[in-house]
């Protein structure tokens, strides 16, 4: 093992902490996430390299989360629902003996309701097949960009050939190929555009719904394990379990051109699968080159602007929060699943809180069958934030795709996660592969 030394700002004093104690590992992997799972188990049990994984959750599994319903002996997922059939996915799932099948969607009746009022709003969706066809003129669309988006961006072109289309806004691009009657379902599934689909960019898009992700909407081929998400993540900790650390945090790091090393821990490289917030990231020393990019960053009831009526479908995100309500099942327990996203930062006592009082306003439109006061009871509650890149079309131009990747490597350390790609967990096990191939050349 490489003992590190000789960083320019020493801080931590190693002298002060029993020898025994010194965890020493070719690759530290910290953080949440499908990618941290799935690289730990690459690199120590495919590609022989010694790992040492800081989990600060009770468990692994990142956006994975599953309710046991007491009541009835069965599960719900409340995080990831599905995966597509791409990358190493349906082999990671055979791997650990997870028996997988089609993923099936809960068939409800959908009620349209104004998201401020909460009474109910004449809005026609897309019909089946005309959001079929115009999903087929998307495709065509994305097949032409594969190659520069997924399931990486190491290939993206230089400032001066980003293709024209992707440096205009999405709503153009969705005019000029009439692909309204898509918009509904690619905003509904990748979760973009909250606020105004107006500012979003045509390169967001495609990174966010490119062409692994259509395929698979419009051939059926989504799959999940038949027990739970979460029984990936149980065997593989089963695995893993000596090399990881969970509950645990990063309170202070060194990195210096022969290594790093953390409180206690002294590894080689880094692998880092968090989002690069500046709250994640304040016991990591950023340096300036760092700092410079990660400061920018920043029954079914669905709840929808006004605009959309009758049947604007390009306003369905004109609004700073979107929400639905699906009922989950088993029957007779009133259980729902709720999505809320917001373009602006939320606490739980204020995600609750805009639940709460939006099914109340239900109850008095008179949409519930239900008088009086309806009390809420959040049995289990999720975040799944994360940061988003610039939306404006001058970020690109700037080269803002370069100087993110030129921090592969940089001071040994290592990014994936789906702050580098797109946030599908197929996607992101794919795009780790690439990256772990890299810090292997790193290694030699």
């Amino acid at each position: 093992m490489l003992v590190c030394a000789n960083f320019a700002r020493a801080k931590i004093d190693e002298s002060s902490f029993d020898a025994a104690r010194v965890i020493q590992r070719d690759v530290a992997i910290t953080g949440r996430g499908a990618a941290r799972t799935y690289a730990a188990v690459r690199l120590r049990e495919d590609l022989n390299i010694s790992i040492i994984v800081i989990e600060p959750k009770n468990r692994l599994g990142g956006h994975v989360d599953t309710y046991a319903v007491l009541e009835t002996n069965t599960t719900l997922e409340y995080g990831v629902q599905s995966y597509m059939q791409y990358g190493p996915t349906v082999g990671f799932f055979e791997r650990f003996g997870v028996e997988i099948g089609p993923f099936t969607l809960r068939r409800l009746a959908t009620i349209n309701v104004d998201v401020e009022m909460g009474i109910t709003l004449d809005y026609t969706p897309p019909a089946a097949n005309d959001a079929t066809e115009a999903l087929n003129k998307w495709l065509q669309f994305v097949e032409k960009y594969d190659n520069l988006v997924e399931p990486d961006f190491w290939n993206f072109p230089s400032r001066d050939k980003i293709p024209m289309e992707f440096l205009i806004p999405f709503k153009k691009i969705v005019r000029e190929q009439k692909i309204e009657s898509a918009v509904p379902r690619i905003v509904t599934i990748s979760g973009i555009g909250v606020g105004d689909l107006q500012i979003l960019s045509t390169s967001q898009a495609v990174q966010a719904f490119g062409l692994a992700v259509t395929k698979g909407v419009l051939e059926g081929t989504f799959i999940q394990p038949k027990v739970s998400n979460s029984l990936l993540y149980q065997r593989a900790y089963e695995l893993l379990k000596n090399d990881v650390r969970l509950g645990s945090t990063i309170q202070e790091t060194e990195r210096g051109s022969t290594g790093v090393r953390m409180t206690l821990i002294k590894a080689k490289r880094v692998l880092w699968i968090p989002y690069p917030s500046q709250d994640n990231l304040k016991a990591f020393e950023q340096d300036d080159k760092e700092l410079q990019m990660f400061e920018r960053w920043n029954t079914s009831v669905q709840y929808l602007p006004r605009k959309v009526e009758p049947s604007n479908h390009l306003a369905v995100r004109d609004h700073p929060y979107y929400l639905t309500l699906g009922t989950t099942g088993p029957s007779g327990l009133g259980l729902f699943r709720v999505m809320l996203g917001a373009n602006y930062s939320v606490t739980y006592e204020e995600a609750k809180s805009v639940v709460t009082s939006s099914v109340q306003k239900l109850v008095e439109a008179g949409i519930l069958n239900y008088t009086g006061h309806c009390e809420v009871d959040i049995k289990a509650l999720s975040a799944h934030h994360g940061v988003l890149w610039p939306r404006e079309s001058a970020a690109l131009k700037q080269g803002f795709v370069q100087k993110l990747y030129s921090l592969q490597g940089h001071r040994n350390t290592w990014w994936t996660g789906r702050s580098w790609c797109e946030e599908y967990s197929s996607n992101v096990w794919t795009f780790t592969d690439t990256v772990l191939e890299r810090l292997l050349k790193s290694l030699a």
